[in-house]
């Protein structure tokens, strides 16, 4: 891409997790294990590759990096650092998903993991 000045631009949720197989384990009745994994700066990954890159931890910042990346002629990464606590809600909820994520959650609750349920909760009920 770099070589061709390619104009693709690519955008990296980052939250240093993986979050889908996370919500799976979730859904299933699951509490998650093994998701988590250390923050990786792939802005500096691909500025390394020859990429115009941003890397945006501010919310604030979001536009602008967006703007920079789009307007930029030829391959762009930009690195959005997100919380790996934020849930994806499918379209179509089963009532047998709902019950297996309810049982995961009581799952981390008996287990001690109170607050990592409240912060779940938190952070997930400010996007509804």
């Amino acid at each position: 891409m770099k070589t061709h000045r390619l104009p693709v631009k690519v955008v990296v949720f980052n939250n240093s997790s993986l979050a889908m197989v996370r919500l799976e384990m979730m859904v299933a009745g699951d509490p998650p294990f093994e998701t988590d994994h250390d923050m990786v700066d792939y802005a500096a990954i691909a500025a390394g590759a020859g990429f115009f890159t941003r890397r945006v931890t501010e919310p604030a910042d979001l536009r602008e990096a967006v703007g920079q990346v789009l307007a930029h002629d030829g391959p762009a990464l930009l690195d959005v650092v997100t919380t790996a606590d934020a849930l994806e809600v499918p379209s179509h909820l089963t009532l047998e998903e709902a019950r297996g994520f309810a049982l995961s959650m009581g799952k981390i609750v008996l287990k001690g993991g109170v607050g990592e349920a409240w912060k779940l909760a938190r952070t997930n009920l400010r996007n509804l």
